[in-house]
């Protein structure tokens, strides 16, 4: 991939991460029942810097715990749907850490983002060397994929 495109490609990311981070500060005024709020402080106690999202089918919050930041996704029972967190390599399970290491020996871990619903895990690992970037999907038992790769200059 050329420059330009990986700079395209990078001004759209940070765009939609704009977008979605703005929402978090707009909108009308809403309130969240007890009963999430209650299931949201029992699973993540040591959240800090929490905002709120209501949407169409449910909540979202983002929040940071242990500088790791998340967005958690409930529906309007207060029942967990989906998750995001964004962390660096030393939050990753060792397992997908070592096998990284392996298969991808002589990079570096950039940045990660974790993927979960009810029932499976995902990691997108952003790996740098000298030359390129890369993006490698992970599932929870270590099966990896590079799925992006592009050039730098």
């Amino acid at each position: 991939m050329t420059t330009k495109h990986f700079i395209k490609r990078t001004l759209l990311v940070t765009c939609c991460l704009l977008t979605i981070s703005a929402g978090v500060f707009a909108g009308p005024e809403f309130s969240v029942g007890d009963k999430l709020l209650q299931v949201f402080q029992q699973t993540f106690p040591d959240a800090k810097q929490v905002k709120w999202v209501e949407e169409p089918g449910g909540y979202e919050v983002s929040f940071r715990q242990n500088d790791i930041l998340t967005k958690v996704v409930y529906d309007k029972d207060a029942h967990y749907v989906s998750s995001l967190r964004y962390y660096s390599e030393k939050n990753l399970p060792v397992s997908i850490l070592c096998q990284l290491q392996k298969k991808y020996a002589g990079k570096t871990v950039w940045g990660v983002t974790e993927q979960s619903a009810e029932s499976s895990t995902e990691y997108y690992v952003k790996l740098v060397d000298d030359r390129n970037w890369y993006t490698v999907r992970s599932d929870a038992e270590g099966n990896m994929q590079t799925i992006e790769r592009f050039k730098k200059d």
